[in-house]
């Protein structure tokens, strides 16, 4: 059985919620604040969709949600992450069209627990009417700690 503290734990970030919403926060895989410790260097990735490399959309709402997340990991990797980057994230917002034929927030839920491991970051959730593409269901934007 492997340890299940994140990451950051080791690098003196804390990560809280308050009484009572201990089970809405497990059951979303997210923190209600983070506490960062003083003169963290820290990466801001801007916003990332899930437009594939030859610049098509897919079709399925779970691989449109792992192509932004992917995009995603490869920003924190160029900005001096490695292959564990996304264990390094303490913020994520995301902002979600609506679509009756696809479930966004649980293709954004399921991706996030597989990126994020044992890290629990505070995430901002907005559902948006539209992104600059009408095909495209989620943006996303993080925040992480680089180590020295």
């Amino acid at each position: 059985m492997g340890d299940s503290r994140s990451k950051l734990e080791a690098h003196g970030f804390k990560f809280v919620n308050w009484a009572g919403g201990e089970q809405a926060a497990e059951m979303f895989g997210l923190s209600h604040a983070v506490i960062v410790p003083a003169n963290a260097r820290k990466i801001i990735v801007g916003g990332q969709v899930g437009i594939r490399d030859d610049g098509t959309i897919p079709e399925n709402v779970e691989e449109e949600v792992n192509e932004a997340f992917e995009h995603a990991g490869r920003a924190l990797k160029a900005a001096g992450l490695g292959e564990d980057a996304w264990e390094y994230v303490y913020s994520v917002k995301t902002f979600e069209v609506h679509d009756s034929k696809a479930d966004v927030i649980g293709a954004v839920v399921g991706t996030a627990r597989k990126y994020l491991k044992n890290t629990k970051p505070a995430w901002t959730g907005v559902e948006v009417k539209a992104l600059f593409d009408p095909k495209l269901h989620l943006e996303v934007t993080v925040e992480a700690f680089l180590p020295n």
